[in-house]
């Protein structure tokens, strides 16, 4: 139970420093901060993200039973997978956030271009199932079936809780269906 709750704490935290520029990144807006609110943000929001790292390490370590030679070999993929992961991840914001913006005018949006956003998207989505493909392949190479499921699960827990914490945070609903 100790290891749950220092792993929220920690998502807490990190969550905390992101969710106004994951608010930013969605259109909404945002609370300007102060010049001298925001000095030092930057080097406290890197030390938090090391700090979930290294806690998420230790949890993926203990729960999975890894040995060193694995925890390296999964830093490895994860630093490979993780960017990749992210720079999807960006461009299929932007694609959405063109297609919101298409969308907004109504009868008077460019079908052609709604065409091409759509195919984008298609494509974008098919790209980061093929990248999670390569990261169970590539995890595969040093992790039983049974550890690569449980890592898979726990990722999904971990993505999902910060998904609730965002939610929270940024005044939406959190109901069952959410």
């Amino acid at each position: 139970m100790r290891i749950v709750t220092l792993m929220t704490a920690t998502v807490l935290c990190v969550t905390s420093l992101t969710a106004a520029t994951s608010a930013s990144a969605q259109g909404r807006r945002i609370r300007p901060m102060h010049p001298a609110q925001g000095e030092g943000v930057q080097p406290r929001r890197q030390a938090l993200e090391q700090q979930f790292r290294q806690r998420s390490e230790q949890i993926v370590r203990q729960r999975l039973n890894l040995n060193d030679d694995q925890v390296n070999r999964l830093r490895s993929v994860n630093a490979n997978i993780g960017g990749q992961r992210n720079a999807l991840l960006q461009q299929e914001r932007a694609v959405r956030m063109d297609l919101r913006d298409e969308m907004a005018k109504g009868t008077a949006a460019d079908q052609s271009k709604v065409s091409q956003l759509m195919a984008q998207a298609h494509d974008l989505q098919s790209k980061r199932f093929a990248l999670q493909q390569d990261e169970q392949q590539q995890l595969s190479s040093f992790m039983t079936p049974v550890q690569v499921a449980q890592y898979v699960g726990l990722q999904a827990q971990i993505r999902q809780r910060i998904r609730e914490m965002q939610r929270g945070q940024n005044g939406e609903p959190q109901g069952p269906d959410q």
